[in-house]
C-alpha cells in the first residue's frame, strides 16, 4: 500500500513512543490518528508480487532516512522510508547506506529470502562489500545477515536513483506556487 505523507501525519505518534517524551494523547495526536487510519483505508496497492521472479531494488540513506523501492518486472511493489534514529545520524555515508540495504531485506524477507535480487545503490564502494578485509563491528554483523541471501550490488547513480532519494530525504514545504494548480494536474505530477 502506498500512502502519501505518511511519515510526516504518523510523527506525532512516534514521538509518544520515545523514552524521552512523556506519553500524552492530544487532540493533534487524535488528528493525526483519524487521518492515518482514513488514508491507510483508502491507500492503493501498487502491485502484487510473485515468488518465482527476480526483485530489484533502489535504496538511498541521507542523513534523516532511508529509502526503498522494490520491484519486479519493472513494476513497483512498494517503497518505505525509514527515519533515522538519533544514533543511526551519526554514522558514516558507508554504513548509512549498508544500513538501508540491510532495511529492505528486514523489511521485505518474506519477499526476498532465497531469491536472487539486484540492489541498486548510488553509493558505489558497495559493490566491494563481499570482497573488503576491513570491517568494523556493525558491518560484519551486517555482513553475516548478506550472505544470507542472494544479492548482487549495482552502482546507480544519484541522479538516476530519484524514487528512492526522494524517500530518503526530509520533506521539503511545497512552494505556494504548486497549490494553486488544479488538483488533477498535481496528482498526476
Amino acid at each position: 500500500m502506498f500512502c502519501p505523507n505518511f511519515s510526516k501525519i504518523a510523527t506525532p505518534l512516534t514521538n509518544l513512543t520515545r523514552k524521552v517524551n512523556k506519553y500524552e494523547w492530544t487532540e493533534q495526536c487524535e488528528k493525526h490518528s483519524r487521518e492515518l487510519k482514513k488514508r491507510l483505508r483508502s491507500a492503493s496497492i501498487l502491485s502484487l508480487p510473485t515468488t518465482d521472479k527476480d526483485f530489484v531494488v533502489y535504496t538511498d540513506a541521507s542523513r534523516s532516512g532511508l529509502g526503498c523501492v522494490l520491484m519486479q518486472e519493472d513494476r513497483i511493489i512498494a517503497y518505505p522510508s525509514w527515519q533515522l534514529k538519533t544514533h543511526e545520524r551519526n554514522y558514516p555515508t558507508y554504513d548509512r547506506e549498508l544500513a538501508a540495504v540491510v532495511f529492505v531485506l528486514m523489511y521485505w524477507r518474506h519477499y526476498l529470502y532465497k531469491v536472487h535480487c539486484e540492489v541498486f545503490t548510488d553509493h558505489q564502494s558497495l559493490k566491494y562489500l563481499f570482497s573488503q578485509k576491513d570491517l568494523n563491528l556493525r558491518q560484519t554483523r551486517w555482513l553475516e545477515f548478506l550472505k544470507d541471501h542472494d544479492i548482487h550490488f549495482q552502482y546507480h547513480p544519484r541522479k538516476a536513483n530519484v524514487v528512492a532519494d526522494a524517500l530518503s530525504h526530509r520533506p521539503y514545504p511545497v512552494p505556494k506556487c504548486l497549490l494553486t494548480l488544479p488538483s488533477d494536474l498535481c496528482e498526476e505530477f
